[in-house]
């Protein structure tokens, strides 16, 4: 399990980008992948647009890997 940043934008391109928190994910997603995701408590449907990821250098002892995953709203239940 891979626990990743949501990072949501609501509305058009130029809106600004809500944090939805931590999620675990089974693998990270890949751009037009759709997600399902529990929150302010319904079901809201995304289209992941990209996914940032933090790399951590192999002989970096202090740092630990990350990725935000930036995706749009689509809906919701």
């Amino acid at each position: 399990m891979l626990v990743l940043k949501l990072l949501v934008q609501k509305g058009s391109i130029d809106s600004s980008t809500q944090d939805w928190g931590s999620f675990q994910f089974v693998s990270a997603p890949s751009p037009g992948d759709r997600i399902a995701a529990d929150h302010d408590g319904r079901t809201n449907y995304l289209t992941v647009l990209s996914v940032h990821h933090r790399p951590v250098a192999v002989n970096d002892a202090t740092g630990e890997p990350a990725a935000d995953v930036v995706a749009i709203w689509t809906g919701s239940d």
